[in-house]
């Protein structure tokens, strides 16, 4: 059976049981401090990126610090045992942007060194056991990953709210008939819009994976009572998209005699901020799936479709 984590533990069998990783929300190591002793790591303090922090064992103002920046990941990791097998001895990484951590116990040498398989580099957290010293601990990784999809999308204050529609004059024309028959005319208006879309999440997996999303774009309509929001038929998407297009519209006027038609083109600009709920599928290159639910905010520039309005007075 193929697993979409990874995960070693080394070290002792002593001290109480832990846990602390982002396996529920996608949150992955932020920040690492560890502190060293004469024979093995006292402690560690971790922070994940979902704002979460949490120390185990003895962390002191001697602990050495590493905080990894948006998208770097571990490239590689050793864990050391103390040479006794009762406590965890170093800890030594290098990540995608060629950084390195090393922290090791300072009296005894280091022994048989572990080198631990990262999958994709993308580490959740960590697991172990403590009490006043880290007992044994390992680091928790998503395996090769082959896709990130955001997908089941579902906008739950959609119909709660009303779309902020801006109107705007596109173009105006007067048409004047002195003449005693009917004449027609033809008016056409064109503009190009920029729409825009983006998907963020709480926990900003947007810079940890390369994520597609499989959705509907909230849109806004014009009904009876005004304007209301409509999602879309799904395609997918990146998390931040551009779409640059013309819009034109052909409309026939006809202006009876002694009489001016004035014909005005309009089109709607709402900007949208909606919050979402989603799944994140992660499909490892081994096959294995890892959901995760997701809340994030959705927001967007769109138009609506371009009116006519059109009045005839007398001359």
């Amino acid at each position: 059976m193929s697993y979409p984590l990874t995960l070693h533990i080394i070290g002792g069998q002593g001290g109480n049981a832990f846990s602390f990783d982002g396996r529920s929300n996608a949150a992955t190591l932020q920040k690492l401090s560890v502190s060293v002793g004469g024979w093995q790591v006292r402690g560690v303090e971790v922070w994940l990126t979902d704002g979460r922090r949490q120390k185990f064992g003895t962390v002191d103002f001697s602990a050495q610090q590493f905080e990894f920046q948006s998208g770097e990941f571990m490239s590689q990791l050793s864990l050391w045992g103390n040479g006794a097998g009762t406590r965890l001895g170093a800890i030594k990484f290098r990540t995608s942007r060629n950084r390195e951590f090393f922290a090791k116990m300072t009296d005894w040498g280091l022994k048989t060194e572990y080198k631990i398989d990262v999958g994709s580099g993308v580490c959740l957290g960590v697991q172990g056991r403590a009490g006043a010293d880290i007992d044994c601990m390992g680091f928790l990784f998503i395996n090769d990953i082959k896709s990130s999809v955001i997908q089941n999308m579902n906008y739950p204050t959609m119909h709660q709210v009303l779309p902020n529609v801006q109107m705007e004059e596109i173009k105006e024309m007067e048409y004047i008939n002195d003449t005693s028959v009917m004449q027609s005319h033809t008016f056409e208006s064109s503009k190009k819009i920029i729409k825009t879309s983006s998907w963020s999440t709480t926990n900003s997996i947007e810079f940890t994976f390369s994520l597609t999303v499989s959705a509907g774009i909230p849109e806004v309509v014009e009904v009876e009572t005004g304007f209301s929001f409509t999602v879309g038929s799904s395609s997918t998407y990146k998390v931040e998209n551009t779409e640059e297009r013309m819009e034109t519209l052909t409309f026939p006027v006809s202006v009876p005699p002694h009489k001016t038609v004035t014909v005005v083109a309009n089109i709607g600009r709402a900007n949208i901020d909606l919050p979402y709920t989603a799944l994140l599928r992660i499909t490892c290159m081994n096959g294995a799936l890892f959901d995760v639910p997701l809340r994030g905010v959705y927001k967007g520039l769109t138009y609506t479709k371009m009116t006519i309005y059109n009045a005839s007075n007398s001359i």
